[in-house]
């Protein structure tokens, strides 16, 4: 059913970063106008469903450009550790665990608290991805979608299920690309070979780059240069890359960053909370790099709540550089929508305007919390949690509304969750 959202204040996060007063009509799942006072034909409205938008911002849908879908059940399972003791100890060992029915209903519940907290599309990194992407095709959420690539004797196993994705996948609502997890598990051939296949295949590159301060000692002692030098070397940069973490990067790593447009995704909860130190973002946007956000996974976060993340990117470089006015409402915004759909290649969303997928959350912008709203987009970012998600809409299809998800059956999920939770207990 074709939607027209009434009376909204409409965040656009176009170029001229308008923000308006008006009418949005979806047809076939795009933003067919934008307007004040659309009205309809009358054969034409009783097939249109209206929306009321007077107490409504809507916005572009939120896409959480790092995440480790997969990885929810194993939120709150290893917290309070330094990055490769988290990583190597415990994360690992307890992913031995995880069958492809777990990832399966981990990715549900990842997808579940995305859709609820009005995220659109994530990119996402793990194994048996091809069960996020089957979840990813039965809740009508988008994905950018790699299975994590390391070497060892699985490695070209690996690259046959990067292969798979990509024939049994690829569509209008999923991407698929390599996904080598970083320099320290990958070995420099491998990161030449997928250098190599990711221009075979014409798609883009994932990474997990100087996201520690030993990542990139080990790579100079290893490489006598940095891990960005490293993989701008290996020919990753020379197609679409996705570089999530640079934490450590000097002015040299940026410069090849901005010359190459890779793109970083600032992950600041994830980076803080695993005592890795803080992306210079700030330095990054001046330089040209192009910076999406994302959340990380569940298991390192703990949430996969783009809102908040949002509001903690803009604090935490203010802080850092001790410039109030840097990173400020509408960047991070952009950062989270239009920025992060670049960072992948994907010119039809992250902005309301005609011809653009209406991929859209729309925000209550009259409860307690979001009062009085002198500037919408700082209350966004600044004020707007979870609770105040009314709708979110992909591809003009409401796929949650006013507290329920309707490609989800959250009841039986919780259940599922549980029952695995319980396994895991006994298993690890």
């Amino acid at each position: 059913m074709d939607i027209l959202i009434k009376n909204a204040t409409i965040i656009t996060c176009n170029a001229q970063n308008e923000v308006l007063k008006g009418d949005i009509l979806i047809r076939s799942g795009k933003i067919a106008r934008i307007a004040e006072n659309i009205d309809l034909p009358v054969y034409e409205a009783s097939s249109v469903k209206i929306i009321e938008g007077k107490n409504l911002i809507a916005l572009p849908g939120l896409i959480n450009a790092h995440t480790h879908c997969g990885q929810t059940v194993l939120r709150s399972f290893a917290d309070d550790m330094p990055l490769y003791e988290w990583l190597f100890e415990k994360i690992f060992p307890a992913e031995e665990k995880l069958t492809k029915e777990i990832v399966y209903f981990s990715s549900l519940l990842g997808i579940a608290e995305m859709l609820k907290s009005g995220t659109t599309m994530f990119y996402d990194m793990y194994f048996h991805e091809d069960m996020t992407a089957k979840a990813v095709q039965a809740t009508g959420i988008k994905a950018v979608l790699s299975r994590g690539l390391q070497t060892d004797e699985k490695e070209s196993l690996r690259l046959d299920e990067t292969r798979e994705l990509i024939y049994n996948y690829s569509s209008d609502r999923i991407k698929v690309f390599f996904g080598p997890h970083s320099i320290y598990t990958c070995s420099y051939e491998l990161l030449e070979k997928v250098a190599r296949l990711a221009q075979e295949f014409k798609t883009g590159v994932m990474i997990h780059l100087s996201e520690s301060e030993n990542e990139v000692n080990t790579c100079y002692e290893r490489y006598d240069m940095s891990p960005v030098k490293l993989c701008n070397q290996a020919g990753l940069f020379d197609t679409v890359c996705i570089a999530a973490h640079c934490v450590y990067v000097d002015d040299e790593d940026i410069e090849i960053m901005a010359e190459k447009d890779v793109s970083c995704v600032y992950n600041p909860t994830s980076n803080l909370k695993l005592g890795n130190g803080f992306a210079p973002v700030y330095s990054m946007i001046s330089s040209g790099v192009n910076v999406a956000i994302g959340t990380d996974s569940a298991a390192s976060n703990n949430n996969l709540n783009m809102l908040e993340e949002m509001h903690i990117a803009s604090l935490l470089e203010k802080g850092v550089y001790r410039l109030p006015d840097i990173l400020n409402a509408r960047q991070i915004l952009k950062m989270a929508t239009a920025n992060a759909a670049m960072a992948a290649g994907i010119n039809n969303t992250g902005v309301i305007q005609e011809g653009f997928c209406a991929d859209i959350v729309l925000l209550k912008a009259d409860d307690i919390n979001m009062l009085p709203c002198y500037n919408p987009v700082s209350n966004v970012v600044y004020s707007s949690n979870p609770s105040n998600v009314y709708a979110t809409i992909v591809d003009g299809q409401i796929l949650y509304m006013d507290g329920k998800l309707f490609t989800v059956d959250e009841e039986a999920l919780v259940k599922e969750i549980k029952s695995i939770e319980k396994y895991l207990k006994e298993g690890i």
